[in-house]
């Protein structure tokens, strides 16, 4: 358990990290949706910028949450056995769906096919903020345990 707060650490910073990433990437998105055909120089502005954000940020830091949340599991198994932890994982699950969904449409950006309407982005933005808020409330209020 001496490794357990350090690990919680990169936990919560890899979060914060997948969670910025994620919010900004469906922004883009929505810019790309409605704007990236009014220049060309937008559409590879846009284009960059997703890919980079997609590559050097919102993956990495995903996949970082994931490794450390796994490794607190390994070392706190008991975790499994909590009701409120269900229902934090199910969030989780979810907004890993979200976050790849997000990824395969900077393919799209990638490839200049046709996106959804922006208005969708904007609704897609904020499922990633009310999973979070699911999950903190399992984590810090930690109902029916």
């Amino acid at each position: 358990m001496e490794w357990y707060r350090s690990i919680l650490a990169f936990h919560v910073i890899a979060i914060i990290s997948w969670m910025a990433g994620i919010l900004y990437l469906y922004r883009l998105l929505v810019y790309c949706a409605e704007r990236r055909h009014e220049h060309p120089k937008v559409e590879e502005l846009l284009q960059t910028m997703s890919r980079r954000l997609w590559k050097a940020i919102t993956l990495p830091a995903m996949i970082a949450a994931w490794i450390a949340g796994l490794a607190m599991i390994h070392l706190n198994p008991g975790l499994m056995k909590m009701p409120w932890f269900h229902v934090k994982l199910l969030s989780v699950i979810l907004m890993t769906a979200s976050t790849l969904y997000a990824g395969k449409q900077v393919g799209v950006v990638q490839r200049s096919e046709t996106l959804p309407r922006g208005g969708f982005f904007r609704f897609m933005n904020e499922v990633p903020t009310l999973l979070m808020i699911v999950v903190v409330i399992m984590v810090i209020v930690r109902p029916w345990s």
